[in-house]
């Protein structure tokens, strides 16, 4: 295992407070409430195609495999999915759920 249980904590503690807040974002949607806003501010981009509720829901499958990673131990956790180049602590501190590296990160 790359990190240690401290090190992975505050990391999955982040995972579950983002987790939560799109939760509740996604409730809101479905009673009809426009949270675009919300979305905007939580960098969760238009994708063409896409109604809100179902980005909200593409980032919450995103935060649970993460999760799912620290929960398991996977060393892929903090790895750039396409190349798998470490994505450094530095960066998983600001956002646990990243999952691509600079280069890919618009793939």
């Amino acid at each position: 295992m790359r990190f240690d249980a401290a090190t992975l904590a505050p990391l999955r503690r982040h995972l579950m407070k983002r987790g939560l807040t799109l939760a509740t974002i996604l409730a809101e949607i479905l009673a009809g409430k426009d949270k675009q806003a919300a979305l905007d501010a939580l960098g969760l981009r238009d994708k063409p195609g896409l109604r809100p509720e179902e980005r909200v829901r593409l980032a919450l499958d995103q935060l649970e495999a993460r999760r799912a990673m620290i929960d398991a131990g996977d060393d892929r956790f903090g790895r750039c999915d396409v190349c798998g180049v470490d994505l450094g602590l530095a960066a998983l501190g600001e956002l646990p759920w990243a999952d691509r590296c600079a280069a890919h990160a618009s793939a």
